[in-house]
């Protein structure tokens, strides 16, 4: 569990809130429907729009990292691949097909089925190498999607506090719907900001960072495959391993 991810938000919400108290506001007076529906809906609209369907629904899913952190276990990925080296380096490349089925990670499986295959050592670097690229991509749209999302809300705000006026405008004549008005304009923008600045861009940056740890997690793999393939000695190649671990 990322607790930072749980923690940041709310002790931005403590900010808000207690700033608001210490200066004699009111809880309450902090909640606008209106204003909490033109941001939210409105923001997730603008950005809904510049993605694909499964683009949005992925970079939801991508939520659970955001809270969790990425799965990795680097140690055991390492003592995989040494047991693998020593088994090639004893028993052969082709004793690995073997031990295809036994491993949970797919990229693994694939780069232990080309060694296994007795695949030139480059082609595997290569293919691995590309996917990585590729894989990579692919998850960081998640990142860029709240990043997104985070630069529209603050200019929704600004639609919702430009609703507000036209509500106050329209009420000239009649002052008790004067106050309402003004209020939704500046939740609204608060909104607006908060939203943007205490969750969504934080979210993306953190998502982006998490992206990186995999795609260094799946170059040492890679690495570790390639080690294989080209006979490394199985406690050089740990060595090598480590040293891209930490």
């Amino acid at each position: 569990m990322e607790l930072s991810s749980i923690i940041g938000p709310i002790l931005g919400l403590v900010a808000v809130i207690g700033t608001a108290i210490i200066k004699g506001l009111q809880v309450p007076m902090l909640w606008g429907g209106s204003a909490a529906m033109i941001v939210g809906m409105g923001s997730f609209a603008a950005v809904m729009t510049a993605y694909p369907l499964k683009d949005v629904i992925f970079s939801f899913k991508s939520l659970g990292l955001f809270l969790s952190g990425p799965k990795m276990d680097t140690e055991g990925t390492i003592s995989t691949i040494e047991r693998l080296a020593q088994l090639a380096r004893k028993d052969g490349v082709l004793a690995l097909e073997k031990e295809i089925d036994k491993l949970d990670d797919h990229f693994m499986k694939k780069g232990i089925e080309m060694v296994s295959m007795n695949t030139d050592a480059i082609v595997i670097e290569n293919t691995l190498l590309a996917e990585i690229d590729m894989i990579y991509e692919e998850e960081e749209i998640a990142a860029k999607f709240w990043e997104d999302m985070g630069a529209f809300a603050p200019t929704i705000g600004i639609m919702g506090a430009v609703l507000g006026l036209m509500v106050v405008m329209l009420n000239l004549d009649n002052p008790p719907e004067i106050g309402p008005g003004i209020k939704t304009a500046f939740i609204a923008t608060l909104y607006g900001v908060g939203l943007a600045n205490l969750f969504a861009l934080p979210a993306g940056k953190k998502i982006k960072r998490m992206c990186h740890h995999k795609k260094v997690y799946r170059e040492m793999i890679a690495v570790g495959i390639v080690g294989i393939a080209q006979g490394t000695a199985p406690k050089v190649l740990v060595e090598r391993l480590h040293g891209m671990a930490h």
